[in-house]
């Protein structure tokens, strides 16, 4: 069984390998993948994007652990969600909204049952001591509904989409910045008419193009990421830092 993992953990402390280790000392022949562990700190927004941008291209019946968790210790929940393919787990904080957003069949699963936990629970790391226990004891054959009751009020922050402001006008937002400075938007194909521009920090971008080497050294265009989210990017050049661009802020689309 697939266990894939993500975190906000980083690779210079001992989190990662001691989460790891936890699963392999209940299911040895678990395979273990890191989608990343460099998730900002507590950036819950950007750990579901990136989950939600990749966990497609695993095979049926992974198991995915996501721990982005500001709230580890307090009265925060502990959730597993079955899907049709997939299994998630992660802190009941609104990082698997996209599944409660897209997935059309679902199970919610609070964790309860300590027996399926580490025998001494540490406030402070229940990625090692809660969530990746779990993971290891489901991969083993455990069923869902051991592991604790089904719920339905599970917290479900919706995403933000893009909305019309006007007959022409359309806003929507920066959702993520990858590490080469491309600006994703919450904007997919049915949201956009054939010919639009965007303006952002009072630059207009009218430039779409289909791969990135169209475009000069330095210029900005538009592009189709491979998350299926408009782009907004700078050939060999951070768009961030021309734009001074940051997460979260607005978009002005304008039909043409």
């Amino acid at each position: 069984m697939v266990i894939a993992l993500l975190t906000d953990f980083g690779t210079k402390d001992y989190f990662v390998g001691a989460m790891r280790g936890a699963i392999l000392s209940i299911d040895e022949t678990a395979s273990i993948v890191d989608i990343t562990h460099e998730i900002a700190p507590q950036d819950i927004r950007v750990a579901s994007f990136t989950l939600r941008a990749c966990y497609k291209n695993f095979p049926a019946k992974t198991i995915f652990v996501a721990v982005v968790d500001p709230g580890v210790g307090s009265n925060r929940r502990a959730i597993l969600v079955e899907t049709a393919n997939y299994y998630f787990i992660a802190p009941d904080n609104s990082l698997l909204g996209f599944i409660f957003d897209e997935e059309e069949n679902f199970k919610v699963y609070e964790l309860t049952d300590e027996k399926f936990f580490a025998a001494i629970v540490s406030r402070t790391f229940h990625g090692r001591d809660i969530f990746a226990p779990v993971a290891a004891h489901l991969s083993k054959g455990v069923v869902p509904r051991e592991f604790g009751a089904q719920i339905k009020d599970y917290i479900h922050e919706k995403t933000n989409k893009p909305r019309n402001v006007s007959e022409r006008e359309i806003e929507a937002e920066i959702i993520h910045i990858d590490r080469f400075g491309n600006l994703v938007t919450n904007l997919n194909e049915k949201d956009l008419p054939e010919n639009f521009t965007i303006k952002l920090n009072g630059t207009i971008i009218g430039r779409l193009q289909s791969f990135f080497a169209e475009a000069d050294t330095g210029e900005l265009f538009m592009i189709w990421g491979s998350a299926g989210y408009l782009e907004i990017a700078a050939f060999q050049a951070s768009a961030a830092e021309r734009l001074g661009a940051r997460i979260g802020q607005q978009i002005i689309v304008t039909k043409l």
